[in-house]
């Protein structure tokens, strides 16, 4: 009998991206992934229905009980795993903090088998447990992975995911070139470390086809590590254009608005994210660099 997989997050990047993940997998056929959307109508979610192994579950997570009650009423079975990734405003939530949290209470009342948890790396995978950041939206993934832990105990096996940057947040639009003239003013020397979300939504895989091999354990996810004028040359390297980069008004005004933000670019060069990419690729070979995914998986046109 195929294992339901709750996945939350099924029409963004990183749920899309595990259900991708999972459906290339040659033990496609030992899950069935149940896709949480608000609009089971929606264009998105029916592409999603029409994949075979994925079913949709119209809900949403102001009422969780329902959702998962949803979900096993779809699957015709009881959960077997739990995907969840929460949508950060960048400022820290008390209503993210709670979706995951109660998510956590869910799985555990479901004897849920397996729990997979995307949060964000601070530091290292030992520091990242003690390190809160002062960044607010890190603080609330902070507290939603210790209670995950602390509340699953040995009931129920779980890991943590922590991506760093999101090298999708550099697709064509006008906030890139915000990032890019703030990266440029703030800490245009030190490396900063970039992840896809297709990568995520591998590793989030690979947890769920070996759940006992990665049971109680964090992960911090990066496929690429680069100071600003290398991350621009070799954008320049792919597409022959320069990076395009707002201008450095704009980068002093979001600073001074915004003060998350610039306490986020502060800790970028006073600490800084800490994956291990080597060992990354050692798990998944195929591991995205940013050159790479500006050429394979981007919007930007590159070079002939």
């Amino acid at each position: 009998m195929s294992k339901p997989i709750l996945v939350l997050g099924a029409t963004g990047k990183q749920g899309g991206a595990l259900i991708t993940a999972l459906l290339a997998s040659p033990k496609a056929s030992s899950y069935l992934l149940l896709a949480v959307t608000r609009n089971a109508t929606s264009p998105t979610a029916q592409k999603l229905a029409a994949k075979h192994g994925v079913k949709l579950v119209q809900g949403d997570m102001n009422d969780i009980p329902a959702l998962f009650e949803a979900a096993k009423e779809v699957a015709g079975a009881p959960l077997w795993g739990v995907f969840s990734v929460q949508v950060s405003n960048g400022t820290g939530s008390e209503l993210e903090e709670a979706y995951g949290k109660g998510l956590v209470d869910a799985a555990l009342d479901s004897s849920v088998k397996m729990f997979v948890y995307t949060s964000v790396e601070r530091g290292g995978e030992e520091k990242s447990w003690e390190n809160a950041t002062e960044i607010r939206h890190f603080v609330t993934k902070y507290n939603i992975e210790h209670y995950l832990r602390d509340k699953a105990g040995e009931t129920m096996q779980w890991a943590i995911l922590r991506p760093t940057a999101f090298m999708d947040n550099w697709n064509v639009g006008f906030l890139p070139r915000i990032f890019a003239a703030i990266w440029k003013l703030e800490n245009p020397t030190k490396p900063l470390q970039l992840i896809c979300s297709k990568d995520i939504g591998i590793f989030a895989s690979l947890v769920f086809l070996e759940p006992d091999k990665f049971n109680h354990k964090a992960i911090g996810l990066a496929g690429d590590e680069l100071s600003y004028p290398e991350f621009c040359e070799v954008y320049k390297s792919k597409t022959g254009q320069d990076l395009p980069e707002g201008y450095g008004f704009m980068a002093r005004g979001v600073l001074f608005m915004l003060s998350e933000v610039k306490v986020m670019f502060q800790w970028f060069k006073t600490d800084g994210y800490k994956a291990d990419i080597p060992a990354l690729k050692e798990m998944h070979p195929g591991l995205l660099t940013w050159g790479e995914w500006v050429e394979k998986e981007s919007d930007h046109e590159t070079k002939k």
